[in-house]
């Protein structure tokens, strides 16, 4: 569950990244991001931090279902949000970001950066487990 639980909150950290650069903007000082950032990481990871537990105390489901249920539920729930911020993105006329105003570029291209991303984060989650083992 640790692994995942790194790889739902690495994930979320490049997409809040990728959502302030892309569709929000960057500020003229990079501190005035910070509660943006943290917005956009909490509105991908809440419903997960939610619903696990929920979902174990009800289930009582083993460790790789839950891991299963946990990962799935984020990429639903992080799809959903995304979606809804990309309308808000594109509706709000203070938004400055790189693709505010061709969404569908911008979309593409974030689903592209986190497929990559969580596969090599898959890879090398695996390779230190193998490498974990060889070495106890």
């Amino acid at each position: 569950m640790t692994t995942i639980a790194i790889r739902i909150a690495v994930l979320s950290a490049a997409m809040a990244v990728y959502m302030g650069y892309a569709f929000r903007g960057i500020e003229y000082d990079a501190m005035e991001t910070g509660p943006a950032l943290l917005g956009y990481f909490l509105s991908f990871t809440i419903l997960t931090i939610i619903a696990v537990p929920l979902y174990k105390l009800k289930s009582h489901p083993d460790e790789k279902t839950l891991t299963a249920f946990a990962f799935r539920f984020w990429a639903v729930t992080a799809t959903i949000v995304t979606i809804a911020l990309l309308v808000y993105a594109s509706t709000d006329v203070a938004s400055a970001g790189k693709y505010r105003d061709n969404i569908i570029i911008g979309g593409i291209i974030m689903a592209v950066m986190v497929v990559a991303l969580n596969y090599a984060l898959i890879y090398a989650s695996q390779f230190l487990m193998t490498k974990r083992q060889r070495a106890g």
